[in-house]
């Protein structure tokens, strides 16, 4: 079983990984589409937004704040810049986006499984990014 503190790292971390992916991208957006980087950019904030949350209650509850690491930042930003380099259409990062996303789906729901959910704040708030991630999904689908 998963308690409280390791539920909200994940949760931070979860976020963390969201928001740089999204800033790895959006230099690369060919044109700099403005509908995509902007449906972009209002996903990164609402993972700042989740982050926040998780991060205020994880130091409510006396928890330790455990960061994602400089190897997985460098991790996605060197993945990023692979996958860009030869194909840097919109569709194709859309794809890039919804894939990393639909990993993060499948991390929500296996935590919230293992979750013991004595804390209902956090409950719904891992609720909100399971929503969040497949809203997130959805809203690029129209990119592809």
């Amino acid at each position: 079983m998963i308690n409280d503190m390791t539920m909200l790292n994940f949760i931070r971390q979860n976020t963390q990984m969201g928001r740089q992916g999204i800033l790895d991208v959006l230099p690369k957006v060919e044109n700099e589409n403005s509908t995509f980087t902007g449906a972009l950019n209002r996903q990164r904030r609402e993972y700042e937004s989740i982050y926040a949350e998780a991060d205020t209650m994880l130091r409510e509850l006396g928890g330790q704040p455990e960061n994602i690491s400089a190897m997985s930042k460098i991790s996605s930003q060197m993945m990023t810049t692979m996958k860009t380099m030869t194909d840097s259409s919109v569709s194709h990062i859309a794809d890039m986006m919804i894939q990393g996303s639909s990993m993060g789906v499948t991390k929500i729901i296996q935590h919230k499984n293992d979750y013991d959910q004595s804390n209902p704040r956090i409950t719904a708030l891992a609720d909100k990014l399971l929503k969040t991630e497949q809203n997130n999904i959805e809203e690029l689908k129209k990119f592809l």
